[in-house]
C-alpha cells in the first residue's frame, strides 16, 4: 500500500511538473513573441527614419552634382582644359604667369618660338573669361571655393575662400584620373563649419574624344555641409545621438558631430559594415559628452557618398513596454502554477480513498502485460541474427543480446555493467570509434568494418543510433552489428567475373585486328590519368572509363577483316560501313547491366564537339564527359601507333591534331593531356606507348589518311 501511494505521489508530482512546464513554456513563448515584436517595431522605425534622412542627403547631393555638371560640361572649359593638357610647356608657363610665387626656374620654357608666344597669348586671352565664368558659378551656387586643376594637379582657375587644406587633400584627388568618377573627400572643419571637398573629372569635348573617357582636368569644389549634417544630427539632453552621419575613410567608420570642434567620434569594432549596411543590433554608441551608451542601432549607406545615416534608440526606452509586459506575464505564470498546485492537492485527496484498489488492480495488469512483452522481446533477441549492444558515452554496457555475446565470446549475463576495455580488442575499438562519432554528431550513422573474431575476419554493417533520456539529452548509443560477409564475398566474385569477361572481349577484339593489340589497355590507362588530372577521379568515373575503354572496339568484330586491314583511303561506302561498328557494339552490350554508364560512353566516344563525329552527329554538351575523355585518349593512342594505312605520328603532330580550330575535342581535356606529357611520369607513359608500337611499324604499308 505504501509503495502504491508513493507511485501516486510521483504521478501527481509528474503532472504538476508537466503543467508547470507548459505554463512556463507558454509564458516564455509570450515573452519571446513580445520581444520579437518589440525588436521588429524598433527596427522598422529606425529603417523608416533612415530612409527619410537618406532621401534628404540624396536630393542634396544630386542637386550639387547637377549644378557642377552644368559648369564642367561647358565646351569652352573642356576645350581649354584639353588644349592645356596637350601642351606641357605652355601649361607650365601659364601657371608661372598666374602664380609667379611658384618660381620661374621650375616652369620656365627653355625655347620660346614665335609660334609658342602666339599660343601662350591666346591661352592668356581666354583666362579672364573662364575666371569670370567660375566666379559667377561659385557665387550663384553658394560654393565656398572652386578650383580647376591641370593633370599635374596645379590650379589655374580659383574662386571663393582660400583654405590651407589644399596640400593635404591634393594627393587623394589624383585618383579621379584613374576612376573617372566623382570623388568625395572626408568632411573637415573650415571657418568653424563642416565642409566637404568633391572632385569632379573634366572630360575632353566629344567632338575631340567621341568616347568621352579622356580626363583632361579636375574641378575641385568645397561645399558647406553644416546645415545638411545638422539636419541629420539629432541628440537628446544627454548628448546621445538618435540620428547622425557616419563617414567611412580608409576602412574606418567615424561619427560626424556637427557641433564638436574635432567633428569626429570614434566607433568600436562592433560597428561592422556588411553589404553597405550596419545591421540592426545592440552596440555601444559614443555620446557628445565623451560617454558611451548601449543602444539599438541601424545604419545604411547613402548612394554615391562615403556616408552612412545612423538611427539609434536607447535600450531602456525601446524595452520599457516590453519589460512591463514581461513582468506581468511572469506574475501571471506564478499565479497559474499556484492554482494548479492547489487543484492537484485537492484532487489527490479525493482520489486516494476511492481509486486505491482500482489503481492497484490496474497496476497489476500492467505489470503482467509488461512482463509478457519483456518475455517476447527476450525471445526475439535470442534468435536475432544481428548483434545488439547498448552502451553509455563512457563505454559501459547496459544491454547486449545473445548474438553480440557470441561475438564477444562472453556470457550475456556477465556483460551488464562491463566496460569496453574488458571486451576483445576489435569489439572494444569498434565501440569506442562509434561512440566518439555519435558524440560529435548525434544522428543515425552506418559503418562498414572488418572484425577479426573467432579466428576469422568477418565483414559487418553496423547501424548506430543515439540513445537519449526524457530530456532528449544524449546519454548513450545503440549499435546493431549485421554480418554481411557473404554479401561482400558475392560482390567480389561478381566483380572478378566482370573483369574476366571484359578481358575475354579484349582478347577477342585484338585477335580480329593485330593493330589494335594493346590499344584498349593504353587508352584505359591514359583515360584514368586524364580523369585524375581533371579532378574527376571518383570511383564510378574511373570504373566507367576502364570498362568502356576495354570494350570500345568490340563492334570491330563484326566488320569484314579486309575492311579493317585495307591499305589506302576508304571509299564513302566503306567509311559508312566502318562507322557501323558503334551500332554493332550497342547491339552486343545493351543487354549487359554494368551498373555504370558504360554503353553511353562507348556509343558517344566517336562524336565530336563540332558535330563531325558519328553515329548521331552530337555536338558540345550533348556528349557526356566520360565520352569526351575517351575521345581524346583513343585518338591520341591511335595516331601514336601505326596502322595498315599509315605510319605513327609524332607526339607533337598528335597533339596538334587534337587541338584543331574549331575544336573537335574538349580543350580542357587536351590541355590536361599536354600538361601531363610535360611531366616525368607523362614522358614515361609516352615512352611505353612508343615502345609498344615497334612491333607494329613493319606492318605499315601506306600513309594514306583513313577515318577512325
Amino acid at each position: 500500500m505504501l509503495k502504491k501511494r508513493k507511485r501516486n505521489v510521483i504521478l501527481f508530482i509528474f503532472i504538476f511538473c508537466l503543467i508547470t512546464g507548459i505554463v512556463l513554456y507558454g509564458g516564455q513563448w509570450m515573452v519571446k513573441t513580445a520581444e520579437d515584436a518589440m525588436l521588429h517595431d524598433v527596427e522598422q522605425n529606425l529603417k523608416n527614419s533612415t530612409t527619410q534622412q537618406i532621401a534628404l542627403l540624396t536630393i542634396w547631393h544630386s542637386s550639387l552634382t547637377n549644378q557642377v555638371q552644368s559648369f564642367i560640361h561647358s565646351d569652352i572649359l573642356r576645350l581649354f582644359a584639353k588644349e592645356l593638357s596637350l601642351s606641357t610647356d605652355i601649361a607650365h608657363h601659364l601657371l608661372h604667369v598666374l602664380k609667379p610665387e611658384t618660381g620661374s626656374e621650375k616652369f620656365e620654357i627653355k625655347t620660346k618660338s614665335p609660334e609658342e608666344e602666339v599660343r601662350l597669348n591666346k591661352f592668356m586671352a581666354r583666362i579672364p573669361g573662364l575666371q569670370q565664368m567660375l566666379n559667377d558659378f561659385v557665387e550663384k551656387n553658394s560654393i565656398i571655393s572652386g578650383q580647376v586643376l591641370t593633370p599635374d594637379l596645379q590650379p589655374y582657375l580659383f574662386a571663393g575662400e582660400k583654405s590651407k587644406a589644399f596640400d593635404k587633400i591634393i594627393d587623394d584627388v589624383s585618383s579621379v584620373f584613374k576612376t573617372k568618377t566623382n570623388l568625395v573627400l572626408p568632411i573637415r572643419r573650415f571657418n568653424r563649419e563642416l565642409v566637404v571637398d568633391i572632385a569632379f573629372p573634366i572630360f575632353a569635348p566629344k567632338y575631340i574624344d567621341p568616347h568621352g573617357e579622356h580626363v583632361v582636368g579636375v574641378f575641385l569644389a568645397t561645399y558647406s555641409v553644416q546645415k545638411i549634417v545638422s539636419a541629420v544630427d539629432q541628440t537628446d539632453k544627454d548628448g546621445f545621438f538618435t540620428g547622425a552621419v557616419l563617414e567611412q575613410t580608409d576602412n574606418n567608420l567615424q561619427l560626424i558631430d556637427s557641433y564638436a570642434l574635432g567633428c569626429r567620434r570614434e566607433l568600436g569594432a562592433e560597428w561592422e559594415v556588411k553589404d553597405e549596411t550596419i545591421k540592426f543590433g545592440i552596440r555601444r554608441e559614443p555620446t557628445r559628452y565623451e560617454k558611451f551608451i548601449d543602444a539599438y542601432t541601424l545604419a545604411v549607406k547613402v548612394p554615391n557618398l562615403p556616408w552612412y545615416v545612423l538611427q539609434a534608440m536607447r535600450i531602456n526606452l525601446a524595452q520599457a513596454n516590453y519589460l512591463r509586459f514581461r513582468e506581468n506575464v511572469y506574475i501571471g505564470c506564478g499565479l497559474a502554477i499556484s492554482l494548479v498546485l492547489i487543484m492537484l492537492i485537492a484532487l489527490w485527496w479525493w482520489l486516494v480513498g476511492r481509486r486505491e484498489r482500482a489503481l492497484a488492480e490496474q497496476m497489476r495488469k500492467l505489470y503482467l502485460i509488461a512482463n509478457e512483452q519483456k518475455q517476447i522481446l527476450d525471445g526475439v533477441n535470442r534468435v536475432l541474427s544481428a548483434g545488439v549492444v547498448l552502451n553509455d558515452l563512457f563505454g559501459v554496457l547496459y544491454y547486449v543480446n545473445q548474438k553480440y555475446a557470441e561475438m564477444a565470446q562472453i556470457p550475456a549475463d556477465k556483460m551488464y555493467g562491463m566496460k569496453y576495455n574488458q571486451l576483445p580488442y576489435p569489439l572494444a575499438k569498434s565501440l569506442v570509434t562509434h561512440t566518439l562519432a555519435i558524440s560529435e554528431k548525434p544522428e543515425l550513422a552506418n559503418f562498414t568494418e572488418i572484425l577479426p573474431l573467432g579466428g576469422e575476419s568477418r565483414h559487418y554493417l553496423t547501424a548506430c543510433s543515439p540513445f537519449t533520456d526524457e530530456n532528449n539529452c544524449l546519454v548513450g548509443m545503440v549499435s546493431v552489428y549485421s554480418d554481411i560477409t557473404e554479401l561482400i564475398l558475392a560482390q567480389e566474385k561478381a566483380q572478378r567475373m566482370v573483369k574476366q569477361t571484359v578481358a575475354v572481349f579484349v582478347r577477342a577484339i585484338e585477335a580480329i585486328d593485330p593493330y589494335l593489340c594493346g590499344q584498349s589497355g593504353s587508352m584505359a590507362q591514359l583515360a584514368g590519368i586524364l580523369a585524375h588530372e581533371l579532378k574527376h577521379d571518383d570511383e564510378e568515373t574511373l570504373a566507367t572509363l576502364d570498362i568502356a575503354a576495354s570494350l570500345s572496339q568490340i563492334g570491330m568484330i563484326q566488320l569484314p577483316s579486309q575492311l579493317l586491314l585495307k591499305t589506302g583511303a576508304l571509299t564513302a561506302e566503306e567509311r559508312e560501313q566502318m562507322h557501323k561498328h558503334v551500332e554493332y557494339a550497342r547491339s552486343v552490350l545493351e543487354g549487359v547491366d554494368f551498373g555504370l554508364p558504360v554503353l553511353e560512353t562507348i556509343t558517344q566516344m566517336y562524336e565530336r564537339l563540332d558535330g563531325s563525329g558519328y553515329p548521331k552527329k552530337l555536338k558540345g554538351d550533348e556528349i557526356c564527359f566520360n565520352a569526351r575523355i575517351l575521345a581524346v585518349a583513343n585518338t591520341f593512342c591511335a595516331v601514336m601507333r601505326p596502322r595498315s594505312y599509315r605510319t605513327a605520328l609524332s607526339c607533337k603532330d598528335a597533339l596538334n591534331l587534337l587541338e584543331t580550330d574549331p575544336p573537335k575535342y574538349d580543350l580542357a581535356i587536351t590541355k590536361a593531356l599536354r600538361d601531363y606529357l610535360a611531366t616525368p611520369k607523362g614522358q614515361e607513359f609516352l615512352q611505353s606507348l612508343i615502345a609498344g608500337t615497334v612491333g607494329l611499324e613493319s606492318k605499315t604499308s601506306s600513309s594514306t589518311d583513313k577515318t577512325k
